[in-house]
This record gives C-alpha cells, structure tokens and sequence, in this order.
C-alpha cells in the first residue's frame, strides 16, 4: 500500500471513528483539558493555547496511546513507522476532533511527514514527537540549535555543548520549513547543556523530578548519545519507552528500558562546576510560553526560564541522589534503602502496593522474545542487502565513526547498538527478580508470592530459586523463527537465545545464521554461506575470523564511543556478565528466614 493510500484510508477512519463518536453522544464528553485561550496566525501556524500542566498530560496521554499499539496492537501497528503512527486513528489520538479540540490544526502534510521520516533518528525522534503534537494542538513550539564547547569536538561527545539559536514557530515561515529546521537540525549532543553554561535557558530541556506528578510520558532520557521518549509507567512503576533506529528503514520500536535509566552524573563530581556533566538521565522538554497583549494576541514566544518550569517537574534531584548513591552506596527513602536509581524510580513510581512476581515473569518473556523476533526481519533485510549491493566496510580505526556512530551503509544494516538494548532488556529481567529479592528481604509483605506456592519460600534464598526455576520453565516455551541463508527456517527459542546471547552478530556481512549465533561445529552453521567482512584499507577478513575478533563488541551492556578495531582486537581476558541464573543465583546465601 502506498503512503498516499495508507493516509487517505487512515483519514476516511479517523472521520468514521468522530462519526460514530457523535451519533453516540460521546463527541463532548470529555472537556478539553486546555482550551483556546490565545491567537496568533504568523508563522508556521496558528497558536490558540499556552502549554500548562493540563496540557503536559493531555501529550501524555496522546503518546502513551501509541505505545500501547507500538506495544500490543496489530501487526501492521506493531511495524508502524512514522506515517503509520500519524495515519492510523487507533493510534493517534489526535485524528479524533475530540481529542484534537477546538481551534487544533489540520494533519501535517504528508510531504512534511515524508521528509520527517527519512532523516529520523533517536534523537530526531525526540524532537519530532513534541513538535508534531505542539502544532496539532496549535501551541507554541522551539528547538534550540548548539555549538560544541570544546573547540573541534564533535558536538555528540563534547563535554558541553553551548545553545547558538533555533527554529520558532511564530517566526518560521511555514510548517515545512519549520520541522525540516527543527527536526533536521536536532542532534543528542541538543541534550549536552550544563544547567550553569553559557546560554543554559535555551535549552531544549531540563532534568525532572521522579515522581508520578512531574515524569509524565512525553519526557525524555538521555544516556550519552541515546535518545528515547518515555511513553509509559506500569503500576509497578516500570518504564517503558519509544525510540527510533537510525536504519534507512527508520523502525520506531518500543521496549522496557529501565536498564537506560543511568549514567547520571552525581552533582559536584567536578570540583571546578558543580553541574559540569549533569545533563544526561530523565528530561523534561522546556516548554515555551507565548507572551500575549491584553486582548491574548501572540507577541513573542520565548522559552520559559528554569523557575517557571517547577510547575512542569524541573528538579536537580536526579544528580543528588547521583551524589548520595555515589556516598553511600544506597539512597535513603523512608524505610527502605534502593541500592540503585533504578529501584528508587520503581519505589516513587509504582501505584500498588505489592509486586507480583510470578505474573511479572510471565508477561515479560512475551516482551522479551517479541523484542528478538522483531530483530528478525532486520536482519533478513540486511542480507538481501549484502548479496545485491556487496559487503559492507567495517569502520575500523575510523576515529569517531565507530561501529555504533559510522554513517552509510555500516550505520543502516548493522545492529551493535540495537543489539545492546536487546541484551540490556535480558539483563532487565534478571536485575527485576533482584529488585523483588531485595524488596523481600526489606519488606516481605510487599511481594505477592502468589503462583509460586510450590517452592516453599521462606528466605530471599527460596525466592531466587524460585524466580530461576521459573524463568527456566518459561525460555523453552516461547519460541520464534528464522531463516537461514539456504531459506531453511530454524526454530529459537528464549533459552537457546539467552545460551547464544553473546553470539549474535551484529556484523551485516555474516549470513543469518551467524546473525542469530549457530553455535560453531554445527549442521545449521556448517551450512551457512560463506562471506568476508572488508576494512578500509581494503583487506577482506574471512567470516569466521572476523566473527571471532568481534567477541568483545558482542558481550557489551553499553555503546562505546571509542574508536573501533577488528584485525588488531583483543580477543580474550575481557569481562562478561553473568547470565541470569548466575547473576540471580548469587542471592543463594541468603538463608535467613523472613516469613
């Protein structure tokens, strides 16, 4: 289906869906949040209201309606890239007039929509959620543009950064110019602004405090050059976000990502600054504020200063518990002790009372093995693009352009950085049934054992027994497939993924097979097809030889931003996390009973 066809059929069910919403007698009942309370018609577009708290949810809850069918709609919903986000009327709640209000601008051109979407990244990702809302509402909408604070520094890994100008909406000169200005301009080095540098009120946002008031889906988070948008809060007080690859593809994906809420800089760390550093963790977007005349005609658009955004949830706390976690090795909160953010965030987050850890379990393993079987076609994709265009340049000692920040074609169909969040989101499970563990040993009232009768657990011994006596039941029975590079389709499933978990190639070159890690001496790897992985001095490295000098990328929990190498890697006595049983076992000691 084409794009055009795909709006219109999306259009005529957006004016279907409002249709049956009248004929219902449900068109007015729900009352605008913020209703038009201003105007202006320069511009890119007309501006009707100001950004409040009321507003601040009403986004919220617009976005968190997209993850819920990112996360478990169709399968058209659950492969939907930016157009299909926007067109789709189950999907974006702003093609109901309702929800769009009064006085809401019409659905973006779908030019601009194209234009948005080839160049998306994470980080443009980021800019482009808020901007697209903003002008459908018909608020006003800012993105700042920065310099690099040190003199030749790329502006993605600088120290600092510097705000130098931006794009407005009330001075852009039409909705095009504006989001190609605003989006195409936009990078992850926008987040790396000191809250004390030069030009810190121009930021495009501020850190906000942790609590269910003021983190709302909408924000941010930030971890030295990833970009997410947060896009909902479990019960439990999990976080689960929405981000965007940068493949040609331009895949927008969502997945639990609490192992990405880190890398917080304790405030003080440099004695010199006090917040040299304290940009990355959860962020607020700076919500501009339109000054009006008396009679509420728009004279200028500005952003609003650090004090004015208190009431949207700026708070420096992030960086003092940085500071105290740093100190003392746990975060004091009532009478509990979090040994990490992590478990702090869960603790402020969470609306119920217990966590369940039996249901938690088996909801995540669908979570998980979907987060690998959508992997799947990306690599399918990326061999049909190995055998029509050739092999792929690893970039090898290429500075900057390592294997997750190399341009081209190595930046399109390799998965490093993908790959990471997919480990990452395994290690989540395991970090969660700690957290329970913990939690157990602090509070056991606070977890619901129900579903684990059987294990007889009265220690936080038992209880780890118990989690890894489940999650081993589980792994065999949720399974996937993929296809070789003979078109022979293998079964995987979560526990044979979890035993090649440090297996699985990023590299473009490698067949399929090598991309969901055939153990070595095997039929289903002996058969794969034979190919090479070239480096820019032109050398081609056989398959197998470069599959076993990238281990070491294969095993990382994070992305690097160090200069790559494959002919001269190390290829042994570097670290590597246990796997779950491992890591959750370790709680074997403790014996001492709880209840």
């Amino acid at each position: 289906m084409t794009f055009r066809r795909l709006s219109k059929n999306a259009a005529a069910r957006g004016l279907l869906l409002a249709w049956v919403l009248a004929c219902c007698g449900l068109a007015a009942a729900v009352p605008d949040p913020n209703p038009p309370s201003i105007r202006s018609n320069s511009g890119a577009w007309p501006i009707r209201r100001q950004w409040t708290p009321a507003e601040a949810r009403h986004y919220g809850q617009w976005f968190e309606r997209m993850y819920d069918r990112k996360a478990n709609g169709t399968v058209e919903q659950r492969t939907a890239k930016l157009a299909g986000l926007l067109t789709d009327p189950d999907m974006n709640l702003l093609l109901d007039p309702e929800f769009l209000g009064a006085g809401g601008n019409p659905q973006l051109p779908d030019s601009v929509i194209r234009t948005c979407h080839s160049m998306i990244d994470c980080a443009k990702f980021t800019a482009f959620v808020p901007a697209y809302y903003a002008y459908r509402r018909a608020l006003p909408w800012m993105t700042t543009f920065v310099a690099s604070g040190e003199r030749g520094v790329d502006i993605r890994i600088s120290k600092y950064n510097v705000p130098v100008g931006g794009a407005s909406s009330l001075t852009s000169p039409s909705v095009a110019a504006f989001f190609t200005e605003a989006v195409g301009g936009f990078i992850s080095g926008n987040y790396r602004v000191n809250l004390n540098g030069r030009n810190a009120g121009q930021s495009d946002t501020l850190p906000v405090a942790l609590n269910r008031n003021a983190l709302l889906p909408g924000c941010m988070n930030y971890l030295d050059g990833h970009c997410l948008v947060l896009a909902k809060v479990t019960e439990y007080g999990e976080l689960h976000f929405l981000n965007c690859s940068t493949t040609e593809t331009r895949d927008i994906f969502s997945y639990n990502g609490m192992n990405t809420v880190g890398g917080m800089t304790p405030r003080g760390s440099d004695p010199d600054n006090e917040w040299a550093g304290c940009f990355q963790g959860l962020r607020v977007p700076r919500y501009p504020i339109a000054e009006t005349d008396p009679s509420g005609n728009v004279r200028r658009v500005r952003r609003r200063t650090d004090e004015e955004m208190r009431e949207f949830g700026f708070s420096t706390e992030q960086y003092e518990l940085a500071q105290q976690m740093a100190k003392n090795q746990y975060i004091q909160e009532g009478e509990f002790r979090p040994q990490s953010l992590h478990d702090l965030i869960r603790l402020r987050m969470k609306t119920v009372d217990r966590i369940a850890p039996f249901k938690f379990v088996e909801a995540y393993c669908d979570e998980l093995l979907d987060a690998f079987a959508f992997r799947e076609q990306f690599v399918q994709d990326a061999w049909q693009e190995v055998r029509r265009n050739g092999p792929i340049v690893f970039p090898e000692e290429q500075g900057l352009d390592n294997i997750f920040q190399a341009k081209g074609r190595w930046e399109s169909w390799s998965s490093p950085s993908s790959d990471v969040d997919r480990r990452n989101k395994y290690f989540y499970l395991a970090d969660w049934m700690e957290y329970a563990i913990r939690m157990f040993g602090v509070k056991p009232g606070f977890v619901d054992l129900t579903g684990l009768e059987k294990y007889k657990i009265h220690s936080q011994a038992d209880l780890a027994a118990a989690l890894i006596a489940e999650k081993n039941r589980l792994f065999p029975e949720h399974a996937m497939e993929y296809t070789t590079s003979k078109g022979v389709k293998v079964k995987l499933t979560l526990a044979d993924i979890e035993k090649r978990l440090y297996d699985l190639s990023f590299d473009p070159n490698h067949p399929p097979e090598l991309r969901w890690g055939a153990p070595f001496g095997t039929a289903e790897r002996a058969g794969a097809t034979q190919t090479v992985t070239p480096v820019p001095s032109g050398e081609r490295v056989p398959m197998e030889e470069a599959f076993r000098l990238e281990g070491f990328y294969r095993c990382l929990g994070q992305r690097e931003t160090e200069t790559s190498y494959l002919r001269s890697m190390f290829t042994s006595g570097y670290p590597i996390r246990d796997k779950l049983d491992a890591q959750v076992g370790k709680w074997s000691y403790a014996t001492q009973p709880l209840i």
